[in-house]
């Protein structure tokens, strides 16, 4: 069929995929339609390995967080199977022979070994489930979860392992938070507690089977769960239920309570607790399974608080922030009637520190945030973290404490073969980092900031004029080094400061610099031993890095 002149003609330039000489001879080179690049959400992991920094709202899949916010909560049981046993000879361990109950049937008795204090501490039982509780954000494009886990302590791999995992449930969310609540009470999930010296007390089975697969059903369930959401936020103080064993006495009292209410009715249906406290109340001859006083806090605030499920992030730890030392249960004249190692001391902080944050929410002073003041962003930064400890180093080295390694000039991951054939002391060379990062979530005036370890309050805090609560010991072993910047004093003025702890990592103590004092003479009068605290950190360049980093994050400059 011949086509007329008057029949419009087809658009030849766009209908054909023609080379580009041929478009040309056509006269249709200048109607060519250029290639629209495909613009992916960031990965989860880079070609190295590498988590990529992030800033969202602003990147691809998160671009506004225009909106109403949304809130989603739920929890889910991470508790290990404990095989009890009978202790003939009163070891306080299994030996071969005991009788024990072989609840999964293998023939094998199966130990669940519990984090915190000594070596070789073989759980015997279960007193209160231990937890994976989740809250989910979302406001526009921007989606955020949030995951405590009442365990000692979680590396970065599996933190992010747990990413990995939610988003091959389907999960779109722009980035999850990982914490752990730091119990000294519940399974080793490091590696660092186990039988003996140099056994392992990490169960793959254990964390990927029941602990990722935990946090990522609970993450599903609060996903599913999202509501609109208005916040209420207060900020209390439990003074007389936190102690600090480390000199400077520096404490960070803040409990911050926040809780999502349905903008209609006013009813809470979630609450977020933050609090720095050492989970190590029921002490080191324990062997049940607990979260310790996380338990108690959290039943208080949803008794309290009915239909509205509680999330418990522990803040400040380091210095070292503790129950130890309270004087929880005073009788008339003044003695403790609920000492170190009850479950009466660990409800009674748990209950008590709720009660004193719930009694601050309940105030007419608590703020309260809603339509465009409740804002939502996070923002993410990547770093690679040297170690001087030699004996984390060696852990680290032969996979004790399972984490990967990195070579700093590349950024590569250390594959097997390197590691293979270099000596263990190569960590200990500055060539070779820890892979950790920081986070700063922005929920309208509250500014949440993850830290990945046990940070001194001395290196959050700021004082009211300003000031640093860093000190110069006589005696420190580095009495003219650079003060660190206190993150606080990074943050924008006003806004609501939120820390969590053994946020997305477990690196230990982080000191700060002119307070580091591991060699004679010891400061602060100590003439024996240290202070305790040098032993379970990466080095005394920590704190300055993570500074440094944290500056770069908030500023969005590039990183030292």
């Amino acid at each position: 069929m011949v086509q007329s002149s008057s029949e419009p003609r087809l658009p030849i330039c766009n209908v054909f995929v023609l080379p580009f000489a041929l478009l040309a001879a056509l006269g249709c080179a200048d109607e060519r339609l250029e290639p629209v690049p495909v613009v992916e959400p960031p990965p989860i992991l880079d070609a190295n390995g590498r988590v990529p920094d992030l800033a969202c709202p602003g990147t691809p899949g998160c671009e506004s967080a225009a909106g109403e916010l949304r809130a989603g909560v739920a929890a889910e049981p991470i508790t290990p199977v404990v095989e009890p046993f009978e202790d003939l000879d009163g070891s306080g361990k299994w030996d071969e022979g005991e009788p024990f109950d072989d609840l999964d049937g293998d023939g094998v008795w199966d130990g669940v070994w519990i984090a915190g204090f000594s070596l070789g501490r073989a759980a015997t039982g279960v007193h209160d489930d231990v937890w994976a509780r989740a809250i989910v954000l979302e406001k526009g494009d921007v989606r955020i979860g949030m995951v405590s886990l009442d365990l000692v302590g979680f590396f970065h791999d599996d933190v992010v392992a747990v990413r990995v995992a939610a988003k091959e449930a389907g999960l779109d969310l722009d980035h999850v938070v990982v914490s752990s609540t730091h119990t000294h009470e519940g399974p080793d999930t490091m590696g660092i507690w186990g039988r003996a010296i140099g056994e392992s007390g990490y169960s793959p089975e254990y964390v990927q089977g029941v602990v990722i697969a935990g946090a990522v059903k609970a993450l599903v369930e609060a996903n599913a769960s999202l509501r609109p959401a208005k916040l209420r936020v207060a900020v209390g103080e439990a003074p007389d239920l936190v102690n600090d064993t480390r000199l400077p006495e520096v404490i960070d009292q803040a409990f911050t309570l926040m809780q999502f209410q349905d903008p209609a009715t006013n009813d809470p249906f979630a609450t977020m607790a933050f609090w720095g406290n050492h989970p190590e109340a029921l002490g080191s001859d324990n062997t049940l399974i607990t979260s310790d006083f996380p338990h108690y806090l959290r039943d208080e605030l949803e008794v309290r608080y009915p239909g509205a499920p509680a999330v418990f992030f522990n803040g400040s730890l380091g210095g070292l922030s503790t129950t130890i030392g309270v004087l929880a249960c005073p009788d008339a004249s003044g003695e403790e009637t609920c000492p170190q190692g009850t479950w009466e001391r660990a409800e009674r902080i748990g209950r008590g520190a709720a009660a004193a944050a719930a009694d601050a929410l309940d105030a007419s002073s608590a703020q309260v945030l809603e339509g465009d003041d409740a804002s939502l962003a996070v923002t993410r930064r990547s770093f690679l973290l040297t170690t001087t400890n030699g004996s984390l180093a060696f852990a680290f080295w032969i996979g004790l404490l399972p984490r990967n390694l990195f070579w700093l000039d590349t950024g590569k991951q250390l594959t097997q073969k390197d590691v293979d054939v270099l000596a263990p002391t190569t960590l200990l060379e500055n060539t070779i980092g820890l892979q950790s990062e920081l986070n700063l979530v922005e929920l309208g005036s509250i500014a949440i900031v993850t830290v990945p370890g046990e940070l001194y309050p001395e290196l959050w805090l700021q004082k009211p004029d300003g000031g640093s609560f860093i000190e110069r010991p006589e005696g420190g072993d580095f009495p003219d080094a650079e003060l660190e910047l206190q993150l606080q004093s990074l943050l924008p003025p006003g806004v609501v400061p939120v820390i969590i702890n053994n946020g997305n990592d477990s690196l230990g103590y982080i000191l700060p610099k002119t307070q580091w004092d591991a060699v004679v003479p010891y400061a602060y009068g100590e003439t024996d031993d240290p202070q305790y605290g040098e032993q379970n950190s990466l080095g005394p360049d920590t704190a300055g890095r993570l500074s440094q980093e944290f500056e770069s994050l908030v500023s969005g400059a590039e990183a030292p």
